[in-house]
């Protein structure tokens, strides 16, 4: 059995409840949903945890549909998910709380006495670090970009070699073909501003093995990158030995370890001439630019690339990010 939010599922139950976790100026009650599965047999707890950023859908949908679909008497453990863990940008599908303009995952571990964001945090990271053994925090690329479902895991100091190894092997098994390694353990990294609040990061530090899985584009509920987290998501579960089967992998993944976003030099409108899993020599082109002009501009790519994401809004300006791309890779 699993005891989440003060609800006792017993093995072989699913449970499908909201608590509340603050209120409005109106009075109205801010719920968050949870899914709670206890399997008929021993075995460790995963948490999967969606929308800390409210267009980010996909992962959140595929762990409810996967929670239906499994069956209990063959699982070990527990599966518990906060599909909608930040109510308040998932209301105007922002990446921020239109109550407090805060970014939810700079805010873990929280803070009773806090903002909105950061109480919700810490009702969501208590139970989190009582309860789970293992986690996978979903996102995706915002709306205005397109990308193929990719992973993410980060090095942190005073992370044990035993954390690290778990969470290795959680995220290699995720099965996506791109997978990046950013370590901070280092004097710079490629993070800029807060990175001490995310909600991986903080698990880590607590003990607990954690890796990000981003599934595509925001905004939208896209079938295809939903059966690639259903499929993850069982993939983690066979390795952490949850359910039985062998792990279902592409044929090659790409371990990316340096990664930065490219920007426009200029405003206008945009035609990629790259997509997601492409590998871009230096010099070659990743979009033409124009301004209704009779002269189209082209933005070369600036050292050999792989392409993470790139931007499907074509309106740009001066300074709009224009694609997310690998720096140094190598097959994993």
């Amino acid at each position: 059995m699993v005891t989440v939010f003060d609800h006792a599922v017993q093995a072989g139950q699913r449970a499908y409840f909201t608590i509340p976790v603050g209120e409005l100026a109106h009075k109205a009650v801010i719920q968050l949903p949870v899914i709670a599965l206890a399997g008929e047999k021993d075995g460790p707890t995963l948490w999967i945890n969606g929308t800390v950023h409210g267009d980010e859908l996909n992962g959140s949908y595929a762990a409810w549909e996967l929670s239906r679909e499994l069956d209990l008497s063959q699982l070990a453990g527990n599966l518990v998910v906060t599909p909608i863990c930040n109510p308040m940008a998932f209301e105007c599908r922002n990446k921020i709380s239109a109550v407090d303009s805060m970014d939810m995952d700079t805010a873990f571990p929280g803070d009773d006495s806090g903002m909105l964001t950061q109480r919700i945090a810490a009702i969501i990271y208590r139970e989190i670090k009582r309860t789970a053994n293992a986690l996978i925090s979903f996102h995706t690329m915002a709306t205005p970009y397109k990308a193929e479902p990719y992973s993410v895991r980060k090095l942190v100091p005073g992370v044990s070699e035993e954390v690290n190894q778990v969470a290795e092997r959680m995220q290699r098994s995720f099965g996506v073909v791109a997978n990046c390694l950013v370590n901070l353990c280092g004097s710079t990294n490629e993070l800029p501003g807060v990175t001490s609040g995310a909600l991986d990061i903080t698990c880590l530090k607590d003990g607990i093995p954690a890796f990000m899985g981003e599934m595509g584009q925001g905004g939208k509920i896209d079938r295809r990158y939903v059966e690639v987290g259903k499929t993850g998501i069982r993939n983690v579960m066979k390795t952490l030995g949850m359910l039985e089967g062998d792990v279902e992998k592409p044929e090659r993944q790409v371990l990316i370890t340096k990664r930065r976003f490219l920007r426009s030099n200029e405003g206008g409108f945009i035609t990629m001439n790259v997509a997601s899993g492409d590998e871009v020599k230096a010099g070659e082109s990743l979009l033409d630019i124009h301004y209704y002009g009779d002269q189209i501009g082209s933005y070369p790519a600036p050292a050999d690339c792989y392409i993470i994401g790139t931007r499907e809004n074509p309106v740009v300006s001066t300074g709009d990010r224009i694609a997310f791309v690998g720096t140094e890779w190598k097959t994993w």
